[in-house]
Parts: C-alpha cells; sequence; structure tokens
C-alpha cells in the first residue's frame, strides 16, 4: 500500500484486519503532537510536498498543498466527513459507467467508516462567534445553514486544524486507523518514497523506492518490496507520476486532473469577533451545490490570510490589528468545467498544468457575492475581497451585484485548493479511464488505486469520506479476489 492517506491508511487497516500481510509506505514522518507548529510557514515547509510551494500552471498559478506524513491530508485538514450526494453519483454513473456508486449501495461502506472514525456534528459549545455569525447570516438571506460534520472526539475549538490539532482530537489517519492496523500485524514504513513499479509483463509485482531523511529530505538507500497485490494510494499528484515513470503510458493516466478552486473573504464587524476561537469550520450552505457552489465558515493562520488585504506598510500593518473584529467565510466551486493534467518530468519531478474555465469564474464570483450579501446582513462594517479588478474595500450590500457583474478572469483571484481528483478515473470505458469501479487497473493485473484521482468528476462534497467509503468496498472486494 503506498500511501497513508484516508484511503489507503483506513484500506491497510481494513486488509490487516481480514488476516492478510500488509505493509503500508509513506513518504513523509511521523508527526508527533509535539511537532506541531502554529507558524503556518514551518508548518508547510516540514510536512508538505515540495515544501508546500506545489502549484498548478495553466492559466493562473494556484496554491495546492499535499502532505507529506504518516496520516497524509487527514492530519492537517479540517476534518470535514461529507458524503458524495445523489447528483454527483448520478453523475458518475452516467457520464462514466461507474458501478455500484449509488448512495443506496454506498450507504453501508459511509455507515461502517463514520462509526469507526467517530463522525459527529460540531458541538454548539465550540462553535464561536465566527462560526455563530455564518449560521445567522445564512438565514437572514434565506438560505440554509448545516452544522458540519467532523471526525473528532472532545474538540476544544482551538481553530487550529490546519496546523495540526494540538490536543490530538481530530482522529487523523495517524490517530485512528494506523495503530488498529499495526496492532492487528501490519507494518509502516515511514520516509520511504516509492517512485516505481515493479514490473513483469502486464503484472505489478510490488514497488521500488528509497528512503528519504525525514526534514533534510536526503535521499538515503534504494528499497524494493514484492507484493501479491499493490495499491497506489499516492494521491491525484503522486499516483499517475508513478504509473507513468513506470513506463504505464496510457492516455487517460495523469489526464483529467480536477479542484475544488476557493476563495476566502474577510468581513470587518464593529464588536469583537476573535476569528480564531471555536471550530476551524462550524457550519457550511449546501443549498447550491448542484450549481457547483458551496459556501462555509473558515479559520486558517492569520499570515496565510493576510496577503488578501490592501495595502502595504503602514496601511497594512492597520487592516491587520482589526484581525479580532474580522470574520473570514470562503467559497469554493465544483471545478467541473475546469480541467488539467499531471506528467512526469525527468527521475523525480512532475508538471502540473491546470485551465479555470470562465464558468467556474463565474462561479467564484456568484458565491463572493452572496457571502457579501450575508455580511452586511448581519451588519458587517465592510469587506475585503482581495481580488485585482474589484475595490479593495467594499462598503455596503450593493457590492454584491457589482461582484457577480465583473469582468472577471482567473488570474484576478488569489485561488487556492487542496481538494485533488480525477487523474486516474474510474469507469468502465478502458479508454477513457485508469481503473474500472472497482479500483483495478486497466490492462494491468494486480494493481488497485484508492485515492481521490479515482474520482473521474466532482464529488460536490469534501472527498475524504468519499474515498474511505470506497476504500471500505474496496476490502471487500480484495478479500474475495486474493
Amino acid at each position: 500500500m503506498i500511501g497513508s492517506g484516508p484511503g489507503g491508511a483506513y484500506l491497510a487497516k481494513r486488509l490487516t484486519e481480514q488476516g492478510r500481510s500488509v505493509i503500508l509506505v509513506e513518504a513523509g514522518p511521523v508527526v508527533r503532537t509535539r511537532d506541531f507548529h502554529k507558524d503556518a510557514g514551518s508548518t508547510l515547509s516540514q510536512y508538505f510536498m515540495e515544501g508546500g510551494l506545489r502549484r498548478t500552471a495553466g492559466n493562473l498559478y494556484m496554491p495546492t498543498m499535499q502532505a507529506r506524513c504518516l496520516g497524509g491530508g487527514s492530519v492537517f485538514n479540517s476534518a470535514i466527513c461529507m458524503r458524495t450526494p445523489q447528483f454527483a453519483a448520478d453523475k458518475w454513473s452516467r457520464d462514466h459507467g461507474v458501478l455500484g456508486i449509488d448512495p443506496a449501495a454506498m450507504d453501508p461502506y459511509y455507515e461502517r467508516v463514520e462509526q469507526f472514525m467517530g463522525v459527529r456534528k460540531v458541538d454548539p459549545s465550540i462553535q464561536g462567534r465566527r462560526n455563530e455569525l455564518f449560521r445567522v447570516a445564512c438565514e437572514e438571506v434565506g438560505i440554509n445553514p448545516t452544522v458540519i460534520e467532523r471526525n473528532e472526539e472532545g474538540c476544544r475549538g482551538s481553530s487550529n486544524c490546519f496546523n495540526g490539532c494540538p490536543t490530538r482530537a481530530k482522529k487523523s489517519l495517524d490517530v485512528r486507523g494506523v495503530p488498529e492496523m499495526i496492532e492487528a500485524g501490519g507494518r509502516v514504513y515511514t520516509s520511504l518514497r516509492a517512485d516505481t513499479l515493479l514490473m513483469e509483463g502486464h503484472r505489478v509485482r510490488g514497488i521500488e523506492g528509497y528512503t528519504v531523511e525525514p526534514f533534510s529530505k536526503r535521499p538515503g538507500q534504494r528499497v524494493r518490496i514484492t507484493a501479491k497485490c499493490t495499491i497506489l494510494a499516492a494521491g491525484a499528484i503522486a499516483t499517475p507520476v508513478i504509473m507513468q515513470r513506470s513506463g504505464i503510458k496510457r492516455d487517460p493516466v495523469g489526464r483529467n486532473l480536477q479542484f475544488h478552486p476557493g476563495t476566502a473573504l474577510m468581513g470587518l464587524f464593529e464588536d469583537e469577533i476573535a476569528p480564531w476561537s471555536g471550530a476551524t469550520q462550524g457550519y457550511h450552505c449546501l443549498d447550491f451545490m448542484e450549481e457547483g457552489i458551496k459556501l462555509e465558515s473558515l479559520w486558517v493562520a492569520p499570515s496565510l490570510l493576510a496577503f488578501r488585504f490592501p495595502g502595504i506598510g503602514k496601511r497594512l500593518k492597520e487592516m491587520l490589528s482589526r484581525y479580532n473584529h474580522m470574520a473570514s467565510w470562503a467559497v469554493w466551486v465544483s471545478g467541473e468545467d475546469s480541467k488539467g493534467r499531471v506528467r512526469a518530468r525527468g527521475r523525480a519531478g512532475h508538471d502540473i498544468q491546470y485551465h479555470i474555465a470562465q464558468k467556474d469564474v463565474q462561479r467564484m464570483q456568484d458565491g463572493m457575492a452572496k457571502l457579501i450579501e450575508m455580511y452586511f446582513a448581519v451588519g458587517s462594517r465592510a469587506v475585503y475581497p482581495g481580488v485585482y479588478g474589484l475595490p479593495d474595500e467594499i462598503s455596503d450590500a450593493s457590492g454584491a451585484e457589482l461582484v457577480q457583474r465583473a469582468k472577471l478572469s482567473p488570474k484576478n483571484f488569489p485561488i487556492a485548493s487542496n481538494h485533488v481528483f480525477g487523474s486516474t478515473s474510474m469507469g468502465e470505458d478502458p479508454a477513457r479511464h485508469v481503473v474500472d469501479s472497482s479500483g483495478a487497473a486497466w490492462e494491468l493485473d494486480d494493481l488497485y488505486i484508492c485515492d481521490t484521482g479515482i474520482f473521474p468528476s466532482t464529488p460536490a462534497a469534501n472527498p475524504m469520506l468519499t474515498v474511505m467509503a470506497i476504500a471500505d468496498r474496496m476490502a471487500e472486494t480484495l478479500e474475495s479476489r486474493y
């Protein structure tokens, strides 16, 4: 099993409990609570691919940060657990022929994952003012706030999910999943980077790679691991690159790369908000998901939000002094009209191309307009969109229409996305898809993929829970085949 993120670690745990001999390989180190930093720069440089500087090229440069540690993205995400809705599953079936993915068929797998991971709604006592304002704002403009569900136990509302939970209340896969796998007899090799598959004709016999010093990232000894069945769960960027570097040149591999592009807005209030208090994300609005728009309350490290503020020097300093009177809310969009591609480059590099379509830009503008309307509905004094071509400061609700009608391009936005999928998509057409509906690679034997790369199009929801449910289903499939 290559990759210890949500899909890989959960599947490894399930297979080990079946009595299988399982080796879980992770390129990054083990991260313990004492290793977490409140400084975002230190967190990114130590625990994310390319020091947190991974980005796409195309019609904009877009940051996309994938974790490099045991537990993968689950260590640094905000723990949101959402099922893929019916309309998205229907599209997977209709457009790609994916079998058995409808919510009714997937229900037992979701339930098993949710129970194991302790998924529950954010407790009202830890919502905090920023999240509660979002809830009230939704109600004031006539839309529905939904309490976010997360895999956590005992959250204290420290708003520090993205730098690593300081109390370990978040049940990331290194906390829940990997320990159970080890207890059942599985083995975990960290700081070991897989770079190629061991090929024997059309049969995959394992992986080759090399050890990596945890923080210097200096390469060490070459390693070879043979296996009856090899499962790639290295993520939507690394999995296709490993395949390409292994000589698997099928056209669908690395194509159809998709993201959920998003941006955040800051709203200034008269009274104190203390936005760093409460759950990192406590409420979201799902009313516009079929239109490809999701709204949510959000907090990240102040340094990552500050670049959206206008001005430099004294003006920027004055803006930062108002942080405790601000709330940050975000919009991300389906990205269903945008496409990209990832390709191996040289012995260790890769190239990520991504082009955001104008339809997705308009979705972003529509979502921003709704957030502006919400901000002023609950008494905001000003909203800071942080988008080139818009006013630095929007002072009343009429700014919503201005944002919605503005002629903007992708390059105007400070866009980022950590939801990545589609590069090894599943489906029943070998000419278009990399794996079939069970996750088995087309035209290859004994190779499976279990990460978000197999999503053929947007899941419409945050992707973690869906890939874990697919992993649970895949465990049954592999039990019957090996």
